[in-house]
């Protein structure tokens, strides 16, 4: 490793690591520089869940009602905390005019292609010996329902999955029983996707950094990135912690604090914190043999090597770590329904939290930044960044080496919104 690497990319998470064994691969010297603040990162209490299911844009018809209805509810799953900040109102300016049917339509193929080659290239990575313990498992994903309104929102999810290529297969209580074992209360159907799969995403960010030191990326762990170092419009390398980094080229990855670092560079992307939640218990009486997502509450549940996963709520509150216990009630009501009646309740003390970085349209940013030489941008995932962690890092060593993507980048451009 020389001082100044080829690359240097800011953010350890699982796009940084993604990006830098996919550009160690191609023969780059790389540098990742992260802060080392795990229990906020995005990339660490995840519900692991691979998604190639999930092609329909967070941005949707339909969303913004629905939203209006559940910010009367204390215990919603959704959340935007009332506050004059400018960029938050452009956000969610932006996030209407995405709410149509034409941009769901348009956005159908773009995040199937890119998921169903993300969920090929982890079959590749996870050959691999570094990711034994990683718990990867293909055995499909299955969105369950109890009421007859939930039914019909898995229903259309299925009929646009099978429109666009996709397995899925619509089952009754019976039929979710018999693949997933452990059921939560009240389950009558639901919709198997048998591309979706899962991983420890922990152990997978283990596993890539193993990888990436054994190809010889070196890792600058707990330095604070404070601005990029730009001279005559080039990006030349990183301030951080008050000393400078060189670099020919710049990759910032760091999720939900990407803006903050663009910025220093005169970039601006509209990009929100959105808060989620998890619980992970390791002393589940009864574990399901697949991953579910309960329509209803909007809470997954991942069966992981060391225990149950139950994730969820979208919080658009900035930075506020502070929790709601009101918003959090429905993942531990799911978690108790798994729990030995011996053990007690799940506290507020056992629940992660961190922040996803949500773009308005429901695309990530991929790509070169705009006005900046060699200086590259990948964020904006929201609940996606384990899904399509492996091929945002291919098709970023794709383009700071200088070969041709393998699919059309401008629906992912940084500057899109300019």
């Amino acid at each position: 490793m020389s001082d100044r690497p080829d690359l240097l990319i800011i953010g350890g998470g699982v796009i940084g690591r993604c990006t830098a064994l996919f550009a160690a691969h191609r023969g780059l010297d790389v540098a990742v520089v992260d802060r080392g603040v795990h229990e906020e990162s995005a990339s660490t209490g995840n519900a692991g869940m691979i998604v190639p299911s999930h092609i329909v844009p967070l941005a949707a018809p339909g969303v913004i009602a629905q939203g209006m209805k559940w910010l009367t509810r204390p215990d919603s799953p959704f959340f935007i905390k009332p506050r004059a900040d400018r960029r938050l109102a452009r956000w969610l300016w932006l996030f209407k005019r995405h709410c149509t049917a034409d941009h769901v339509q348009r956005s159908v193929p773009i995040l199937r292609d890119l998921s169903l080659e993300s969920r090929a290239l982890f079959d590749r990575i996870c050959g691999a010996g570094h990711y034994a313990d990683a718990g990867y498992c293909t055995d499909g994903l299955i969105m369950v329902h109890r009421s007859q309104k939930c039914a019909r929102d898995n229903e259309y999810l299925a009929e646009t999955a099978a429109a666009a290529g996709l397995d899925a297969e619509s089952l009754d209580a019976a039929g979710v029983e018999a693949l997933a074992g452990a059921v939560p209360t009240g389950v009558r159907g639901g919709v198997l996707f048998r591309q979706d799969a899962h991983i420890d995403p922990e152990r997978f960010l283990g596993g890539l950094r193993g990888e990436c030191e054994e190809l010889g990326v070196r890792f600058i762990d707990g330095a604070n990135v404070e601005k990029l170092s730009i001279h005559d419009g080039r990006v030349d390398g990183v301030i951080a912690d008050g000393e400078r980094l060189a670099a020919d080229a710049v990759t910032v990855a760091a999720g939900a604090w990407t803006p903050e670092i663009l910025r220093t560079a005169g970039v601006d992307i509209p990009l929100q914190p959105a808060k989620g939640y998890s619980v992970t218990l390791g002393d589940c009486d009864r574990t399901p043999g697949v991953p579910m997502i309960v329509t209803d509450d909007k809470v997954t549940i991942t069966p992981l090597p060391d225990g149950v996963r139950f994730g969820g709520t979208l919080e658009l509150a900035g930075f506020d770590a502070s929790r709601s216990e009101h918003r959090i009630r429905a993942i531990l009501a799911a978690a108790d329904d798994y729990r030995p009646e011996t053990s007690g309740t799940t506290s507020m003390d056992e629940v992660w939290s961190g922040f996803r970085p949500a773009s308005p349209d429901g695309l990530p940013f991929i790509g070169p930044a705009p006005g900046v030489e060699n200086l590259y941008v990948a964020t904006g995932h929201g609940m996606m960044g384990v899904t399509l962690g492996p091929i945002t890092g291919r098709l970023l060593a794709d383009l700071i080496t200088g070969e041709a993507p393998s699919l059309d980048m401008s629906p992912f451009e940084p500057g899109r919104f300019s």
